[in-house]
């Protein structure tokens, strides 16, 4: 049996997806300054992009409508990546990890809202049935039920909201017939050169913050296997669409929870794994009897 090039671009996306929580917390662990993470990934990611257009015999594209794309991605998804590497300080990677993946109903409400997709039942129960698994994990948190607010689970919830709209860019506002190198390299040098002023301001390389060298393994490793990463997720929403990609989370879910409690231990009462059945049982229902509209020719299939 064949196993397609999409198919194990959707395993390892769901994999590293899993395991990018339990990294993060390793950065906050190591006292990495956010800015770092993001600067040095970007120009890293960037770099080894060209250099696998090169081995793939594929020539970058930097004509303004790629440097454009890229620079909007950029963007909208340093944004929630930033505010994740500061959350993840406060909470533990389980917990996160769960949060984040409740991308697909925020992805959904944004479908809904500009006539993707149908308000049918089922999807309807879905989106209650997330919404019922993050109530589950706020509730519980110590200290909820003395009438004490987790302000930071609550706060983790601009991540989910911010990477969906990041998503719908991408899948909405591709440029036709870009290759995935060229695009992921935009993406990640503008991600580092935006970020330079905050290092410069905040935590320059010269100053205090700056851990020892060492450090930097966390940063490297990340940076590893976000090359491939965004030539996997660039592939999949170009090829097959946002709704196909984000799927991924049912790989990336339970492999959150289960790689934060191999690392890290802790976090895991029963109110966690009450959330992530429900949650489980909500991802199969928001990816079953879909009923997406037609969509413009420009946009990617799904």
């Amino acid at each position: 049996m064949t196993i397609s090039r999409h198919f194990l671009y959707f395993i390892f996306l769901g994999l590293f997806w899993g395991l990018s929580q339990s990294l993060y917390k390793a950065m906050a662990l190591q006292n990495m300054p956010i800015s770092h993470v993001i600067v040095y990934a970007g120009f890293g990611v960037g770099l080894g992009l060209m250099i696998a257009a090169r081995l793939a015999g594929t020539k970058l594209d930097c004509s303004r409508e790629v440097l454009v794309f890229g620079l909007g991605c950029a963007i909208l998804l340093n944004i929630p990546f930033a505010i994740g590497l500061y959350l993840i300080r406060h909470l533990p990677a389980t917990e996160m990890a769960l949060i984040v993946s409740t991308a697909p109903f925020f992805n959904y409400m944004i479908a809904l809202a500009t006539g993707r997709e149908n308000a049918v039942p089922r999807r309807l129960l879905a989106v209650a049935a997330g919404f019922a698994s993050s109530a589950v994990l706020i509730l519980s948190r110590e200290g909820m039920l003395s009438g004490q607010i987790s302000w930071w689970t609550l706060a983790a919830f601009s991540a989910p909201i911010m990477y969906t709209g990041y998503n719908w860019f991408a899948a909405r506002f591709w440029p036709k017939d870009r290759d995935v190198y060229s695009i992921g390299a935009s993406e990640s040098f503008w991600s580092g050169i935006v970020a330079v002023p905050f290092m410069l301001y905040f935590a320059a390389p010269w100053g205090p913050a700056t851990p020892e060298l060492l450090a930097y393994w966390t940063v490297l490793v990340a940076g590893i296997l976000w090359i491939i990463e965004r030539i996997a997720f660039f592939t999949l929403i170009r090829d097959k669409g946002a709704v196909y990609t984000i799927q991924a989370v049912y790989v990336s879910t339970p492999a959150a929870v289960i790689f934060a409690i191999l690392f890290y231990g802790g976090g895991a009462d029963i109110w966690l794994w009450i959330s992530l059945s429900i949650l489980m049982l909500a991802l199969w229902l928001n990816n079953t009897g879909s009923a997406i509209r037609p969509v413009a020719a420009t946009q990617p299939s799904s």
